[in-house]
């Protein structure tokens, strides 16, 4: 479904991340937070993430793990984002799980009184599962978009911003290990992430270190998807 332009949040906002190192390489929700906070949007953040870990290792509630992550759901936050392992989508069986657990989390985070909130992950930065970059945002687009059909989602669209990068720019997004986003990489997510919560533009935030030039090209790329609905496809 389209974000919504009226949601109305508490301040700090409360966020909760469940993922894996597609958070916290570069520490986006730690950087969400002190951008945001500069440009006068409070925010605090919890996270729980692996390296590696599908969504269907959190939320297996049978393990201790799993019921340490419903606990924590119901501490009470205003947005829960799930993110899974890029793997979800190179399967008929791994997209099973991976929808199964969407599930059981997305119930349990409105149980909670919560949004649910999705991160629209980022691909790879060489081919992977027969597809080169751009076609695995289409496809991370196809599997997290018919998730959310089924909850009122609030979607962070990064996927759509890296193949607007991609196809615009000549920007090196991801790290030596062309798995894990690189620094400019990284600020997209969070100029994307910030402009979906906020409804404002990312370009209220300070570049974070990067070239001021960079940071408003990026700046531009995330507000065309969080703002505009801009889809690559």
């Amino acid at each position: 479904m389209q974000n919504e332009s009226n949601r109305a949040f508490t301040s700090p906002l409360r966020l909760l991340f469940i993922g894996n190192s597609a958070t916290y390489v570069n520490d986006i929700p730690g950087t969400l937070k002190n951008l945001a906070g500069k440009a006068g949007y409070l925010i605090e953040c919890e996270r729980i993430v692996k390296g590696g870990a599908k969504l269907s290792y959190h939320a297996d509630l049978t393990t201790i793990h799993g019921q340490t992550v419903l606990e924590t759901i119901q501490k009470g936050f205003d947005v829960v984002f799930i993110q899974d392992n890029a793997n979800c989508i190179s399967s008929d069986q791994l997209r099973l799980e991976s929808k199964q657990a969407c599930e059981t989390l997305g119930n349990a985070i409105r149980a909670s009184g919560a949004e649910v909130g999705i991160y629209f992950r980022p691909p790879y930065g060489y081919k992977e599962f027969g597809l080169e970059p751009p076609l695995q945002c289409e496809a991370f687009d196809r599997h997290f978009g018919e998730i959310a059909s089924t909850f009122d989602t609030l979607n962070v669209y990064v996927n759509r911003a890296f193949a607007e990068a991609i196809q615009h720019t000549d920007f090196d997004l991801w790290g030596p290990d062309h798995a894990h986003t690189s620094e400019r990489g990284a600020y997209l997510a969070v100029c994307v992430f910030f402009s979906t919560l906020f409804q404002v533009s990312s370009a209220v935030l300070d570049a974070n270190g990067l070239p001021p030039k960079d940071a408003a090209t990026l700046q531009a790329i995330a507000d065309k998807v969080a703002l505009d609905g801009k889809c690559p496809w």
